[in-house]
Parts: C-alpha cells; structure tokens; sequence
C-alpha cells in the first residue's frame, strides 16, 4: 500500500462518496479482499475518513453555543459513531459551515498517514460505524492496536481542526448572538 494513497483517500473519502465515486474504489477493494484477504488501502482510508468526519461534527458541537444548533452537531457525531452514517455530519455541518470541511479533510489525511505509516490492515468489510474496528482483528494485536490509534487520532484531530479553524469570526459572533437571544 501506498502512504500517499492511503493519506488522499482518507482525505477525500467523503466527497468521493458525494459523488458517487467511491463504488470504483471499493469495487478495487472488495476484489483485494477475496483475491487476497486482505485490503491495505481503501477500506482502511474509507473507514478512517468515516471517523474523521464524525470528528468534525464533534468539534463544531464543541465551538457553537447556540444549544439547538448544538445539540444538532452532536446528533450528527452521535449518528454516526453509533449508527454509521456520515452524511448528516457532511451536509449539516460541512456544507452549512464549510471551513469545517477543513476538519474533516485534516482528520482524515492525519489519520491516513498514521495508518500507511504503520501498514494497518483491514480483513473484513463489516460494519460503517465504530464497530468497523474489528476488521482490524485478524492482522493480530499491532494492527488492531495501529487501527484504532489511526482511527481516534482522526476523530480527535479533525474536532481539534474543527475547534480551531472551522468557523470564521462572523459565524461565531452569529452563533453566540443567537445563544443569547435563546437565553433571554
């Protein structure tokens, strides 16, 4: 597997999923997994991007004061961990506060990178929530350990990026005003 490979693919997972792209992607990767076993690449770079973008959500619900828009952003992250969806953390929060893409794609490029450099290895293609750790299982106890490592550091990663840079100042003012209309 590719480092590079792996670090764009987990970056740009989700708008290849927008798009509809992916399906070539995971055609490659599902015929990796039963000529070989295994997958090294776009299953492992897709599942990363999948907690990246949860993160993303989680650092939006962290940074807005707002409380339903709050609530909102944690139900995105929620959603997600638990249900393994990543769209509504895509279109609810990236497109409507779309400096918080930048979160998302750090998240994902991080983690990636973490993952190429450590060869994490996927064996099963299983669930899209945070139960998809387990197809890390059968490369024994470093890859499972390298898995989730490569995994959480994307979600904390891209809610840090998120946190930090994915809303402008207007937005912010916007938020905090609307937070005070909502407490009085």
């Amino acid at each position: 597997m590719s480092i590079l490979a792996c670090i764009v693919i987990a970056a740009l997972w989700e708008f290849l999923v927008m798009t509809g792209m992916h399906i070539v992607l995971l055609t490659l990767a599902l015929t990796q997994l039963l000529s070989v076993g295994s997958d090294s690449c776009v299953l492992v770079a897709g599942g990363i991007a999948q907690f990246a973008t949860w993160g993303m959500a989680f650092g939006a619900f962290l940074r807005i004061k707002e409380k339903d828009e709050k609530a909102t952003n944690l139900g995105y992250a929620l959603s997600g961990i638990v249900g393994g969806v990543t769209e509504s953390a895509l279109y609810g929060c990236g497109f409507k506060y779309t400096r918080c893409l930048i979160g998302m794609i750090g998240g994902g490029a991080i983690g990636g990178l973490i993952a190429g450099l450590f060869h994490v290895t996927v064996y099963v293609m299983g669930a899209s929530n945070f139960l998809g750790i387990i197809g890390f299982a059968q490369g024994g106890i470093s890859n499972l350990v390298w898995g989730i490592v490569a995994s959480l550091v994307a979600f904390a990663s891209a809610a840090i990026l998120t946190f930090l840079f994915g809303f402008t100042k207007e937005q912010l003012e916007a938020d905090a005003q609307a937070a005070r209309i909502k407490a009085a």
